[in-house]
């Protein structure tokens, strides 16, 4: 008979798994020996968070689960970060850590931590396996990754475990009868919308007058769009997307507004959003607002999982298929009332909104993206962090087309980023990948650095250098506090990463950029461009709630 983690590398090989990121431990290796067996690469990271948030990019652009692994203790608490960023963002993905031997329990506490109970509270299942059906409990595992809505899953392997002998506890009736297809990636949509919510939707859409679609991360970026692009195309109104959303409609598109769900210019949006008579959300989910303007201004909601929870309901819903739903909802629009002029007006005030507060007497954000998007082709994977980055990036660089724009949003974490390009690097080698990403997101992985040079994943990363937490240090401006704890020393990024083995160059002016960019592109390892950006620059960090 096999072991335990011979049956857990074969079920996983046998879902389509072909590549796993972590960082091993010995309690671990067993499993690991027996994933090289079936075929499973290890890519070794110099971080757990890495790993899991490299598995975490990966399940989102596959839509099937991706795998991160690490030992027992500290790994596998460090581990915890990008499967609670998976579990926010709604990622498919797979945890596996080593846990205590189970002949240990009773008499050891060194590095002895109930990790499901760790896990469980961002996790859709947690287990430990025991040596017997592991395939189904594994195969049971995969399935409640790619269940609506996607999230991650736990699965502690006990060292002796491992090891052991598989034994296979059910009755052959009963294991025949809950056997199935190893599932690779998510069914499609079957529920039918009811009548009731169905005449409900098309009443809501033949009264408004000043309708405004929100796009987001619930839509299927693989089937929804052409059934989107049609249904806002008849309806003719403002469409906004959420940025998890971004790409799925082209942002050159007449009707595409902007993003909302608290990036640069969300005063403007919210105003805006409040001038609409009817929100209609398509695939809206509002993990990704950092406000509850969903809650107080009328929202219809379409899309394929329920998005109402115990303080919060669309005033209507409509679950099931989204490109069925909209079929069924053309022509039953009011007649607009949205002057001609509005998006010009709109797009000019969030313009002013979002312009560098001051003439900077380096980079402004803002204007760096704009450069940063001229330079790099249309089809570009963007890969942001959080802070004052991500508000810049998530509203000023331009996207067109679904999957081509990362970035941490359910959770917001910090160092995101990069793990971020490296997946998709990954993913997509023969696409143009660019990391954008604060000098303090940036220290914290700049590690891995090594791990692109040693396993040649090579993509530009450019690095906004402030030497501060600039939303955090404007936030207590506002305040009226002194500024504590939120000031960097200098560094100078371009001599560390040179240090790793990467292409680098430090810039100041955009023409500096443009040509450090250039040379980037075309060596062949990865590029580190230290971007000295003033932070007096950041208008768009003076916004209300911070």
């Amino acid at each position: 008979m096999p072991s335990c983690a011979q049956v857990l590398a074969r079920t996983l090989r046998a879902a389509g798994i072909t590549r796993m990121f972590g960082l091993p431990g010995g309690e671990i290796l067993d499993f690991m020996e027996a994933a090289r067996v079936e075929g499973i690469e290890f890519l070794l990271v110099r971080h757990e968070a890495t790993a899991s948030l490299m598995a975490d990019v990966t399940g989102q652009m596959q839509r099937s689960p991706a795998v991160c692994v690490s030992t027992l203790g500290p790994g596998a608490v460090n581990m915890t970060l990008g499967v609670a960023n998976a579990y926010l963002d709604r990622s498919p993905l797979i945890a596996i850590t080593a846990t205590l031997a189970r002949a240990r329990v009773p008499v050891a506490t060194h590095q002895d931590l109930d990790l499901n109970a760790v896990y469980r509270p961002f996790t859709k299942m947690a287990l430990t396996l025991d040596g017997e059906d592991t395939e189904a409990k594994v195969r049971a595992a995969i399935a409640a990754t790619i269940a609506p809505r996607f999230g991650p899953v736990h699965i502690a392997l006990p060292s002796d475990i491992a090891r052991a002998e598989e034994k296979e506890k059910r009755k052959k009736e009963e294991k025949e009868e809950n056997e199935h297809a190893n599932p690779q990636q998510a069914p499609p949509v079957t529920a039918t919308p009811s009548d009731a919510a169905m005449g409900a939707m098309k009443a809501a859409l033949s009264t408004a007058r000043r309708p405004i679609v929100i796009l987001g991360l619930d839509l299927d970026p693989r089937v929804d769009p052409p059934a989107v692009r049609a249904f806002v195309e008849q309806l003719q109104a403002p469409v906004f997307v959420t940025p998890k959303a971004k790409g799925l409609l082209p942002e050159d598109h007449p009707l595409f507004y902007g993003v909302c769900a608290g990036v640069s210019g969300d005063a403007v949006v919210v105003d805006f959003l409040g001038r609409g008579d009817l929100l209609i959300g398509v695939g809206f989910e509002p993990v990704e607002s950092d406000k509850v303007w969903h809650s107080t201004m009328p929202l219809v909601a379409i899309g394929p999982v329920s998005i109402a929870m115990p303080g919060f309901q669309p005033i209507v819903e409509v679950v099931g298929s989204v490109p069925d739903i909209l079929s069924g909802l053309a022509r039953e629009f009011g007649l607009m009332d949205w002057p001609p002029d509005t998006r010009a007006r709109f797009r000019a005030d969030l313009e002013a909104a979002i312009a560098p507060a001051v003439r900077p007497r380096g980079l402004a954000g803002v204007e760096l993206t704009r450069r940063l998007r001229d330079l790099f082709p249309r089809n570009t994977i963007l890969a942001t962090d959080v802070g004052t980055v991500k508000m810049i990036t998530t509203q000023a660089w331009a996207c067109y087309e679904p999957q081509t724009f990362f970035e941490s949003n359910g959770l917001s974490t910090m160092s995101y980023a990069f793990p971020a390009a490296m997946a998709a690097r990954l993913q997509h080698p023969d696409r143009p990948v660019l990391c954008t990403i604060g000098d303090g997101g940036f220290s914290m992985t700049i590690a891995e650095l090594e791990t692109c040079v040693r396993e040649r994943i090579h993509f530009v990363t450019v690095v906004f250098n402030d030497s501060s937490l600039s939303l955090i240090d404007s936030a207590q401006q506002r305040r009226g506090y002194p500024t504590t704890g939120v000031r960097y020393g200098a560094v100078d990024f371009a001599t560390a990463s040179a240090g790793f083995g990467a292409w680098s160059r430090r810039v100041e002016t955009l023409d500096e950029l443009d040509a450090a960019v250039r040379e980037a592109q075309r060596v062949g390892r990865p590029a580190v461009i230290d971007a000295i950006v003033d932070p007096a620059s950041y208008g768009i960090v003076r916004r209300p709630g911070l």
